[in-house]
C-alpha cells in the first residue's frame, strides 16, 4: 500500500518490525513526537498488534517491492526486523531475513535518498565470552549465526553510503519481554535453578524504555551520524547477583547450588531452558557505553532493581496458580 506524503507540519519514518516488543515502544513514541509513522508487519492479522495511528505496510524484508513504497518519501528507517533466537529458525532462515534483508533495505533507502537509517544491532558481535572491557573499537569475533548475520549488517550499511547510526544493544528486559524472564522466576520459585560454573560471569542488560530513549536521542542528533553506540545499563551484573535479586522480589530462597555448563547443556531441554537462554546465562561481557554518554549525554534511568520488580511483580500476578500460562503465554 501506498501512504500519503506527509505535509510540512511533520515528517516520515518508517519502521521494520514495527510490531515487535521494541518496535511497538518505539512507534508509540515517534506518534507521540508528530511524526507520520509507517510499519512494517509480516501479515495483516498483525495490524492490531500497532499502535494506534501507524501506518501498516505488509511484507516482509525479502520483498522488495513494499520497501520500496514504504521508503519512498521517509526521511529516517528505523531498522529493527531481526530473528534473534536460532533455535526457533529454520535452516537458512536467520541469515536471508537479517543479511539479504538488511541489504533490500539499503536499496530501497538509497533509492529514496533517505537521510538516516537507525539499526538495531547486538553484543553479540563481539562473542559470547570476553575478558576485555569493549568498546566499540573492540574487535568483532561473533560466536553464533545471530552475531555474525548483524555483524555482516553492519559492514554492508557503512558501505552503502546511506548515513547510519548502529546501536550495538545488550540484551533488553521490559514489560513486553517477559517470557524468558518468568522462566527465571519461576525456576527460582520452585527451587530448580542452579548457579552456573562460580556465577560470577558478568551479563550486560538494558531496559526497553532506556533504549527507546537512547534510539530518539541519536536520531535527533548530528552527533550520531555514521556513529556506532554500545547501548547497556552501564553496570556490570553477574549472573549470581541478577538471581539472587529474582529470589528476593518473588519472596523464595536464594540458590546456593552450582552445576558445571556441560551439565546444564545436557539438561537444557528438560529443564526448559533454550539454547539462546543457556548462552546468555553463560555469556561474560562487560560493556562500555562511554562513547553514548560523551556524544548524546545518554544515561541509562531504570535501575536492574526497578526493571526487575516490575517483572517480578506481573510475574506473581500473572503466573500464581497458571502453569500452562506462565510458562507458554508470550508477553506483548
Amino acid at each position: 500500500m501506498m501512504a500519503a506524503k506527509k505535509d510540512d507540519t511533520g515528517r516520515v519514518v518508517f519502521v521494520t518490525g514495527a510490531n515487535g516488543s521494541l518496535g511497538r515502544e518505539l512507534v508509540k513514541a515517534l506518534i507521540d513526537q508528530g511524526d507520520e509513522v509507517r510499519g512494517l508487519i509480516r501479515t495483516k492479522g498483525m495490524i492490531t498488534q500497532l499502535p494506534a495511528g501507524t501506518i501498516p505496510f505488509v511484507g516482509n524484508l525479502v520483498g522488495t517491492h513494499v520497501l520500496d513504497e514504504a521508503c519512498d518519501g521517509a526521511s529516517v528507517v528505523f531498522h529493527f526486523a531481526a530473528i534473534a533466537r536460532e533455535a526457533r529458525a529454520q535452516p537458512g532462515e536467520l541469515m536471508r531475513s537479517n543479511v539479504d534483508g538488511t541489504r533490500n533495505l539499503l536499496e530501497s533507502c538509497k533509492k529514496a535518498k533517505v537521510k538516516r537509517i537507525v539499526f538495531t544491532s547486538t553484543i553479540n558481535v563481539y562473542g559470547r565470552k570476553r575478558t576485555d572491557v569493549l568498546k566499540e573499537t573492540s574487535a568483532l569475533a561473533p560466536t553464533d549465526k545471530y552475531g555474525y548475520s548483524k555483524m555482516i549488517s553492519e559492514q554492508d550499511i557503512a558501505a552503502s553510503g546511506v548515513p547510519y547510526t548502529i546501536f550495538r544493544i545488550a540484551t533488553v528486559y521490559g514489560p513486553r519481554t517477559k517470557t524468558q524472564f518468568f522462566k527465571i522466576f519461576r525456576a527460582v520459585k520452585e527451587g530448580n535453578i542452579m548457579l552456573i560454573g562460580d556465577g560470577q560471569n558478568h551479563l550486560s542488560l538494558i531496559h526497553s524504555d532506556d533504549l527507546t530513549r537512547a534510539v530518539l536521542l541519536a536520531e535527533n542528533d548530528p552527533a550520531s551520524k555514521n556513529k556506532i553506540y554500545n547501548v547497556s545499563d552501564g553496570v556490570s551484573h553477574t549472573q549470581e547477583s541478577l538471581v539472587t535479586l529474582a529470589a528476593k522480589l518473588i519472596g523464595a530462597q536464594k540458590p546456593t547450588r552450582h552445576v558445571n555448563e556441560f551439565i546444564v547443556k545436557m539438561l537444557a531441554r528438560q529443564r526448559n531452558l533454550e539454547s539462546d537462554e543457556l548462552k546468555f546465562l553463560t555469556s561474560n561481557r562487560v560493556v562500555d557505553i562511554s562513547r553514548i554518554r560523551n556524544d548524546l549525554g545518554f544515561e541509562p534511568k531504570i535501575t536492574i532493581e526497578e526493571g526487575a520488580k516490575e517483572l517480578a511483580d506481573r510475574f506473581i500476578r500473572e503466573c500464581e496458580g497458571k502453569e500452562k500460562g506462565c510458562k507458554d503465554k508470550d508477553g506483548k
